[in-house]
């Protein structure tokens, strides 16, 4: 129910508006979503309006992951800021520091979001579309990868990174050149077993290791 939630939001709406935006059928059970969303600093009552903030949708879409609600779910809902700002929050979780827009002049280019800890950093390429082909996606891997070559010379506190290509949607493909290809449903546990199963992963080294 969390995650039909972001669909409801806008920046001035009712609770009427709401439920139907979030295809909520029950009045009463919209009025609990929102009470419960106001009682987590989520929105905020005007009269007979209620005020969402730009940061609002993500602000659930958090929520709702803390809370065990599924992550495909909660990121169909989100525009491709927000499966950026989801995908950084999902890092933290799981102890990386991040960064978001990480981006160089020379040459120009921009990853989307960089996770760090003590071992490794992960340059993340986040693909909101729904399907990509193989070839497709192998460009990708190929743009990204030269991304981390760059992040690797340009970051000295940084010694090694794990490029990935993290999908909004399930791709058989998983790994392109030992490069994973993660869908976002799957990133938590791709976390959490990714320093088990290194071995097989794609990893850069810069030249000053």
């Amino acid at each position: 129910m969390l995650a039909r939630a972001i669909s409801g939001v806008t920046s001035e709406t009712t609770a009427e508006l709401f439920r139907i935006r979030a295809r909520i059928v029950s009045e009463l059970v919209a009025e609990r979503v929102l009470d419960f969303l106001s009682n987590n600093g989520i929105g905020t009552a005007s009269g007979s309006k209620i005020l969402f903030s730009k940061e609002d949708r993500l602000k659930i879409a958090i929520l709702a992951l803390k809370m065990g609600c599924d992550i495909e779910q909660i990121s169909i809902q989100l525009d491709w800021k927000d499966f950026e700002a989801l995908t950084s929050k999902i890092l933290t979780l799981s102890g990386y520091r991040t960064a978001v827009h990480v981006f160089f002049s020379k040459p120009r280019m921009e990853i989307d979001v960089v996770g760090t800890n003590s071992k490794f950093a992960i340059a993340v390429d986040c693909k909101h579309w729904k399907n990509s082909s193989l070839s497709t996606l192998s460009s990708y891997v190929k743009k990204q990868i030269e991304r981390t070559k760059i992040l690797l010379a340009k970051e000295s506190n940084i010694s090694s990174a794990i490029p990935i290509i993290l999908t909004l949607h399930y791709n058989k493909v998983r790994f392109i050149d030992g490069t994973p290809v993660v869908p976002i449903t799957e990133f938590n546990s791709f976390l959490n077993e990714l320093e088990d199963n290194i071995s097989g992963v794609y990893v850069l080294y810069s030249n000053n290791r």
